[in-house]
């Protein structure tokens, strides 16, 4: 196994480091051995160890026969494009905090087509998300929002906007999840999902924010007036996070964001967001790359076919 945190701690930090790092395809390739079997590659069918390495790049077990590359089984699958391209379009997604359009990354790469700048982007979307990841603890201020729409509807708009549920640690991680309606039922499993069972929980009046969808957790209900006070807001986190994420929806994406693919983009941005005390903004490309590698392979028929890509109610 990599050990990934000696490797973290080694990636280049800035845009100068990283080009020299990566300078052409072996040293891309290099580093992907290095990320997925600690510069061993391993069989992907029987786990030996004793593979040969072929003059097309690929590895031959010399026990079973089975032929393998450092790309199989992972998102970069088949792939025809250079492994130097892939690192560039990493770290342009990374390191950009509004993150990147699929017609800036098209201009940017040379792409002769904007379906391809948007089919990777949306496969290293997938890939910032995170099955393992820690749930929220302590205090957290949760809260709902609203995006997109023409509507001008004071207080929750119903169908026409796309609901976001959000919960934020102060001055710490947060979650958010495209959400089919706000129902208690729908509050209680996006907190279930997000939050331990002994955190703190902040949020507004709304009669979803009960009892029986907190469960045990500890409540502490703020009814907000129209009138609030600007020295005080007790869901400022969760305030601060969805605007952020508006201001990239607006900035980067123009609003021309697909309801079927908005939790992709909130992942994305949870992925940026967290962590933004990051020393070098090269270690955020290289918690990608983590990722990156874990995940089984993805196909643009595949992502487009998705009725919902990543809705989490659905897994519910």
């Amino acid at each position: 196994m990599a050990d990934f945190e000696a490797i973290w701690r080694d990636f280049p930090q800035t845009l100068e480091g990283f080009e020299r790092a990566f300078p052409d395809e072996e040293a891309c390739r290099s580093f992907l051995i290095k990320l997925r079997w600690g510069d061993l590659p391993r069989c992907s069918r029987c786990n030996a160890e004793s593979l040969w390495e072929l003059t097309n790049g690929r590895f031959e077990c010399s026990s079973c026969g089975r032929q393998t590359s450092v790309t199989a089984g992972t998102p970069l699958h088949g792939t025809r494009k250079p492994l130097k391209m892939w690192f560039r379009a990493i770290w342009e997604m990374t390191t950009h905090k509004g993150g990147i359009s699929a017609k800036d990354l098209q201009r940017i790469m040379g792409f002769g087509s904007y379906e391809t700048a948007w089919s990777w982007l949306h496969k290293l979307r997938r890939c910032a998300f995170s099955q393992s990841r820690d749930s929220l603890d302590g205090s957290v201020q949760v809260d709902d929002g609203y995006i997109g729409g023409l509507s001008r509807q004071p207080g929750r708009p119903k169908g026409t906007k796309a609901l976001v549920l959000v919960a934020a640690e102060p001055h710490g991680r947060v979650r958010m999840e495209h959400s089919p309606d706000l129902t208690k039922k729908s509050v209680k499993s996006f907190v279930d999902r997000n939050l331990t069972s002994t955190s703190r929980v902040t949020t507004d009046g709304y009669r979803s924010f009960s009892a029986k969808s907190l469960g045990t957790r500890t409540h502490s209900k703020h009814v907000q007036k129209k009138k609030r006070h600007l020295d005080f807001d007790p869901l400022q986190h969760a305030h601060f996070a969805l605007s952020l994420f508006k201001r990239c929806w607006i900035g980067t994406y123009h609003g021309a964001v697909s309801w079927k693919y908005l939790q992709l983009y909130l992942d994305e941005f949870e992925f940026r967001f967290n962590r933004r005390n990051t020393r070098g903004v090269g270690r955020i490309a290289a918690r990608l790359f983590q990722s990156l590698v874990g995940y089984p392979p993805m196909t643009h028929s595949s992502i487009v076919s998705s009725i919902r890509p990543c809705l989490r109610f659905e897994t519910t």
